[in-house]
């Protein structure tokens, strides 16, 4: 019984690889299949020790733990609900560290992520250049909103197409692999689809991690190290002379901060300025425990006043400020702590200072939306941590 379930447990992880690019509808499905499998393996003693084990997931338990308490402090938690729903999705992450992956499935589930991720990659190119329309036209299941990308929504495809680059950078550097060729074609057509489309934390992620081996590699060769950033550099200015997206969305950026916030003269100031100063504003006064679990969103629509428009789902599009906002330094402090806990374990191993880059990548991330109360790309950080904590060398 429980090799039949291991085997089900290998081929759901691989195919979690071709389904967190291109289904939410199909990923969640996979994902409670996974648990129950988990569920059915049994031998939970050993599990129970292993995550007793680890500090980083300890600190996911105690942050879940504190959003129930902080049920108990403040008078909003309309979107209480929905926060517990998103909390609940942070489980699968010990189920996944738990699961008895062997070493094909780990890079079966590589293959499948980064073929996949590719294939996204060549569609969403093709939409943005009007050689096929959105695939929505075609397939009824995808949201005919998600034009400007393959298979889902252009903001979680960019952030994933960056997350799969420095996977394959991380591959064709540190590992050597044998599919030398094959890997660069992937990173050539992942970059492309990154900075033809909109979407602006991805490009970030792509930036970084460059920026990480380029420093890295030829930090004692000057002259080397200073002709890769300038070449790096040069590759972002054809791309903003040639690309009007990429071109568009800097000049935005570069507008707001030249005119404090406020997108153009005498027009509402950008919501994501407004989420910083107001949230800010609100957390010195209760710093310590905040507003209690599910008050952001209510807090903001009654109490703000700015042209935008809030619902209880609202989110101050960045991690940290959201859980400080509802559960003060307290809450803040051991979200910190599963990430630092997370860089540590990854930095321990041998080549570490290349896994780093995984959980750091999502630290930086955190900073822009709150995405680890996103299904998708919590899903498919989970998913890569797995797979950063245990690939081994041929």
């Amino acid at each position: 019984m429980n090799k039949l379930v291991n085997r089900i447990q290998q081929f759901l992880f691989i195919l979690l690889g071709v389904f967190i690019p291109t289904s939410i509808a199909i990923t969640n499905l996979i994902i409670g299949f996974l648990a129950l499998c988990w569920i059915l393996e049994r031998n939970f003693i050993t599990k129970f020790d292993v995550i007793k084990s680890s500090k980083w997931m300890l600190a996911i338990f105690a942050l879940i733990a504190f959003y129930v308490l902080g049920m108990f402090w403040g008078d909003q938690h309309l979107n209480a609900d929905w926060q517990f729903q998103r909390l609940a999705l942070l489980l699968i992450f010990p189920i996944l560290m738990t699961m008895n992956l062997n070493q094909e499935t780990i890079k079966g589930a590589v293959f499948a992520f980064l073929a996949t991720v590719f294939i996204s990659a060549i569609a969403a190119i093709a939409i943005n250049s009007n050689i096929i329309s959105p695939l929505s036209e075609y397939l009824s299941f995808i949201d005919p909103s998600w034009r400007n990308s393959a298979f889902i929504s252009y903001n979680y495809h960019n952030v994933i197409l960056a997350l799969a680059t420095t996977l394959s950078l991380y591959i064709l550097i540190e590992k050597k692999s044998k599919y030398t060729y094959l890997l660069l074609l992937f990173i050539a057509v992942y970059s492309i689809s990154i900075f033809t489309e909109r979407g602006r934390a991805g490009q970030v992620i792509f930036n970084l991690s460059f920026v990480f081996y380029i420093i890295y590699y030829n930090r004692r060769k000057l002259l080397r190290l200073f002709t890769l950033l300038v070449l790096l550099f040069l590759f972002q200015c054809v791309i903003y002379s040639s690309t009007s997206v990429y071109k568009d969305r800097f000049d935005a950026v570069s507008n707001i901060i030249q005119n404090n916030g406020v997108r153009g003269v005498g027009k509402t100031e950008d919501i994501r300025y407004l989420f910083i100063r107001e949230s800010l504003n609100r957390i010195i006064e209760k710093p310590i425990l905040g507003y209690g679990t599910g008050s952001f969103g209510t807090i903001f629509h009654k109490e703000v006043n700015s042209g935008h428009i809030f619902n209880i789902h609202t989110t101050p599009h960045n991690q940290y400020l959201y859980v400080w906002f509802e559960l003060g330094i307290v809450g803040l402090v051991l979200l910190l702590l599963i990430f630092y806990h997370q860089s540590k374990e990854m930095f321990r191993k041998k080549d570490g200072v290349h896994r780093l880059l995984l959980p750091l990548s999502f630290i930086v991330l955190m900073l822009v939306d709150s995405y680890f109360f996103i299904f998708i790309l919590t899903i498919c950080y989970m998913f890569l941590y797995t797979i950063y904590s245990r690939y081994q060398e041929q």
